[in-house]
């Protein structure tokens, strides 16, 4: 039997206090997954998959866009590869995440470090994001049990839209297949703080549009983000740029030469 001193150990203490906070972090977002959960249930049921291996899908992919078109996929009858690849397309905006969340991430194990990233989403992206520019260290209790909450949200409302997939014909008059983008609006604008954070952002969704009107169907993603942090990075050093001393015309001032004493 363990000792008290043991149990009330500062590590413990410290480790449970972490866990906790990524607890925190994460409700929000399971509470925003389960109906979209719920939608992919009914999605993939209705498309051939068992829910059986939805469920599966869920606990060993968790990547909700590339769930949903491997689920029409499915139901299309296309190939394996083809699956793989429309996959591939639309998370290559993970790559862009990762990069952003190394920095961060350093202190954590190799192993740990790439389980760590094989769980953050969109969503769990712009809150531990936040949380490590407000000073937050970087916790592997805290970061695993922020993707696991979140991810317990998505699992069970897979669960309860494969079990229910036979009762529901249609999601949308529920509104669960606007669940996702609601949700991922509520946790941007926390973000956008001052006017760069701002319009880097409404250049993005701008790009996003732009290039869906020109026909880049699922890659306008990675092209908008691509663009827009571009533009980011020139308004950013244009705001860092040392400017000129005030004066006419923008010149300083010459000052009158110092006349010798007699």
């Amino acid at each position: 039997m363990p000792s008290r001193s043991r149990i009330h150990s500062p590590l413990h203490l410290s480790a449970r206090a972490e866990i906790l906070t990524g607890m925190r972090m994460g409700l929000p977002i399971l509470i925003g997954y389960v109906p979209l959960g719920i939608a992919y249930g009914v999605l993939a049921v209705k498309n051939g998959v068992p829910a059986m291996w939805a469920v599966a899908m869920s606990v060993l992919v968790f990547a909700g866009a590339g769930q949903f078109i491997a689920a029409g996929m499915i139901g299309a009858g296309a190939s394996i590869p083809a699956i793989f690849l429309g996959n591939l397309m639309v998370n290559l905006r993970h790559v862009l995440m990762s990069a952003a969340l190394t920095p961060y991430a350093q202190p954590l194990p190799p192993a740990a470090r790439a389980l760590y990233a094989a769980g953050v989403t969109d969503e769990l992206f712009a809150v531990q994001m936040a949380d490590f520019r407000a000073g937050a260290p970087c916790s592997g209790w805290r970061l695993f049990a922020c993707n696991l909450t979140a991810q317990s949200g998505w699992v069970a409302g897979t669960a309860l839209g494969g079990i229910s997939g036979s009762l529901v014909a249609d999601v949308k008059p529920y509104g669960l297949d606007f669940a996702l983008p609601a949700m991922f609006l509520a946790l941007l604008l926390p973000l956008c703080g001052d006017r760069l954070q701002l319009a880097t952002a409404l250049s993005a969704a701008l790009f996003s549009l732009l290039f869906t009107m020109a026909g880049a169907g699922r890659g306008s993603i990675i092209l908008a983000a691509a663009a827009a942090a571009t533009v980011g990075l020139f308004l950013s050093q244009r705001k860092n740029a040392p400017r000129p001393p005030s004066g006419r015309g923008g010149h300083t001032a010459a000052s009158p030469p110092e006349e010798d004493s007699a």
